[in-house]
């Protein structure tokens, strides 16, 4: 896509996207052969013996061949003749740094990044603060058009975060678009270690806590735990979860965070395309035991709408903003033997009632539009005005 069509395009948009997560974890598998191709092996390298031949005999730039990734490009192609958006063959490269991610802690720019699964366009959701991306002038809702010169736009986002990751103190340069001054901004970025902060909180006014949260990822449980102790023990007596924007991550995560809220109960399932049935379940009794609100939006999505759909069949929390996004299905990353991986589409989850929200996503107890033009966050506002109404 040209800039000048590119802007046309995003102008008067709001323009935010999704992470696209709600990966269950690393998954390793004994290999089983369906056959799929069967006898048409033997086709296929013969026609991948005569395109080689045609590189060879008529391609110009010889020199710049690199045949890696030739065989890279095969595997990548294959999973992408799926035609589904959330599968993804990722070389040993990106695989790892998949991985550094979910850690929480890797080199690079130090912000949330994620992408409209319709128009390709990734957007900066947050630039961490005191991080590179935020000192090089970086900001929220810029798009992210290009790095190191090539246009980004569509390319799978996982591809595009490894690109801004590197060696610490080394420099990657971006080209963002800011479409509240309709123009291009080139910024040469220096990477950094990033610690990522999965979870921020805060005490209100009138005891009431405030803990948002950005992603679900392996560090994220603990942080989670941390916040809820520290509130507890400055006399919360209610509680706002802000998952506005959050697109998702690791079911394992969500689930260790919904055992620290809930009771001993069912708090999601998963079905494979077998029917094969997997239920999570909060592991004791322990629970938090104040009024409780969760912030949503369109933007909430995957391992969001899991916790958002625990506490809302439970009838355990009062859900305040817009409808969320719809993502009610399940990936693993399978490891190959090389390092690479592949993550794969496979399974639906479900609700503790049995709802499976893909396509449609959770109606919220109260439907607030975010308002920009308030100086106030008017959804917040009336999750405080909801959680002073039922605590007085």
């Amino acid at each position: 896509m040209n800039k000048k069509n590119f802007a046309s395009f995003v102008a008067g948009l709001a323009v935010m996207g999704i992470v696209w997560a709600g990966v269950s974890g690393v998954q390793y598998y004994q290999e089983k052969s369906t056959g799929r191709l069967g006898e048409r092996y033997g086709e296929i390298e013969e026609k991948l013996g005569k395109i080689d031949k045609l590189i060879d005999n008529l391609y110009l730039n010889q020199e710049d061949i690199d045949p890696d990734k030739l065989e890279e490009g095969i595997y990548a192609g294959y999973v992408t003749g799926l035609g589904e958006d959330y599968t993804t063959y990722y070389t040993a490269e990106e695989f790892a740094s998949v991985m550094e991610s979910s850690s929480g802690k890797y080199s690079g720019i130090g912000a949330y990044v994620s992408q409209n699964m319709s128009t390709g366009i990734i957007t900066i959701v947050k630039p961490f603060d005191d991080a590179p991306a935020a000192e090089a002038g970086i900001l929220k809702d810029d798009i992210l058009y290009a790095v190191e010169g090539e246009e980004v736009t569509g390319e799978d986002l996982n591809m595009v975060v490894a690109k801004l990751k590197g060696e610490e103190g080394t420099t990657v340069n971006v080209t963002i678009y800011r479409a509240t001054e309709d123009r291009y901004i080139d910024v040469a970025v220096k990477r950094a270690v990033v610690n990522v902060p999965t979870v921020t909180y805060k005490m209100l006014d009138d005891q009431i806590g405030y803990i948002q949260i950005s992603e679900f990822e392996e560090v994220t449980a603990e942080q989670f735990a941390a916040a809820v102790d520290d509130l507890e023990s400055q006399g919360m007596k209610s509680l706002i979860f802000d998952l506005r924007d959050n697109g998702g991550g690791l079911l394992d995560s969500v689930c260790d965070i919904l055992d620290r809220v809930l009771t001993k109960e069912l708090l999601v399932y998963t079905e494979d395309k077998n029917g094969n049935r997997e239920e999570e379940w909060a592991k004791d009794d322990d629970r938090i035991e104040v009024p409780m609100v969760v912030l949503v939006n369109g933007n909430t999505a995957s391992a969001s709408e899991i916790f958002t759909g625990a506490l809302k069949d439970y009838d355990e929390a009062e859900i305040i903003g817009t409808t969320t996004f719809g993502k009610g299905i399940v990936q693993s990353i399978v490891p190959l033997f090389d390092g690479s991986a592949v993550k794969l589409t496979s399974a639906k989850y479900y609700t503790p009632s049995g709802v499976c929200i893909h396509g449609t996503g959770i109606e919220p107890d109260q439907v607030v539009e975010y308002d920009k033009e308030l100086e106030e966050d008017n959804q917040l506002q009336a999750a405080i005005n909801y959680l002073n109404s039922v605590t007085e």
